[in-house]
């Protein structure tokens, strides 16, 4: 029994391979969905301790552009109220704000709760009808989304698309953030997404990406998922990318410059049906599932 004095099911590892940020930086620069609408994609990130974030804002910013990926307006950061920055002709709820009765309390069409009381935006009326779970048969019936012009904005699904940038502040530890149509929401610690306000629309979810990494780059660093062109058949697909993190520590050759901290990954994907394509249950939209491995690669460059 001494020999099985010293032994530690679960040993401590190396101090070298710890590592002790509590946070990441995922930067996403130039997914580009063609075929999906900037104003009707949200983006959503979620980790394994049960954290999520819906419609995250960080630094992400989203522009819109054509079905051949020219751009069609400046980019705008992602979150509520970018109406006006994608279509100038239309105005949005922030637009309205500005100019309506500060008094004003708009109405959620008997989906009023103690909660929420007024429903004074497009978006306020549809989370009204999500928390009483009713379903929503005509947007262009409530006095917000008319205004907002909502009947234009699904007119455009399949002719305009969206490109999206920029980074995320993401926990260290496994999780997934997707591209996705519809209005994000949580409901008894599920997340949901809603496309009652789009109507009974097809999405493509074909896309590219143009980067993608988790951390900063260092000399020579491969990102096997940078340049990637996915056309994906048929119709309102769930596409996913499973990556694998290999936390990495980069060193030059040039000891007075500061070490970089990343993450190498690897990559698989495929895709499957749902309940719009009718062959399945999944949710469209390109998702993006991340596990880090339990180790740490050091990379130190010396002269012969």
């Amino acid at each position: 029994m001494k020999s099985l004095q010293n032994f530690d099911a679960f040993a401590k590892p190396l101090k070298d391979f710890r590592i002790k940020t509590l946070s990441g930086a995922l930067d996403v620069s130039q997914v580009c969905a063609p075929w999906m609408q900037t104003v009707v994609l949200s983006l959503d990130t979620m980790d394994t301790t049960g954290a999520q974030q819906l419609n995250v804002m960080h630094e992400v910013y989203k522009t819109s552009v054509s079905v051949d990926g020219t751009p069609l307006s400046d980019s705008v950061r992602h979150g509520k109220f970018i109406l006006n920055n994608i279509f100038p002709a239309v105005n949005d709820a922030s637009a309205i704000a500005t100019t309506r009765d500060p008094n004003y309390c708009g109405s959620c069409y008997g989906a009023e709760s103690p909660s929420r009381k007024c429903c004074n935006t497009c978006e306020e009326v549809q989370m009204a009808y999500n928390e009483m779970r009713w379903v929503l048969v005509n947007i262009s019936a409530f006095e917000q989304c008319r205004k907002e012009n909502w009947n234009e904005i699904k007119q455009k699904i399949g002719n305009e698309g969206c490109r999206i940038h920029g980074n995320l502040t993401v926990n260290r530890v496994g999780g997934a953030f997707h591209i996705a149509p519809g209005h994000s929401y949580t409901e008894n610690h599920a997340h949901f997404h809603s496309f009652q306000s789009l109507g009974p629309v097809q999405f493509n979810v074909s896309h590219s990406i143009g980067e993608l990494r988790f951390g900063d780059s260092y000399p020579g660093q491969v990102n096997p998922l940078d340049g990637t062109k996915m056309a994906v058949q048929p119709h309102s697909q769930m596409f996913i990318y499973y990556l694998k993190l290999v936390p990495t520590m980069y060193t030059g050759i040039n000891r007075n410059e500061s070490t970089v901290i990343t993450n190498q990954y690897s990559a698989t994907w495929h895709s499957k049906g749902t309940p719009l394509s009718g062959d399945g249950q999944g949710l469209p939209g390109i998702f993006f599932n991340y596990e880090i491995a339990p180790l740490l690669v050091k990379i130190t460059e010396e002269k012969k």
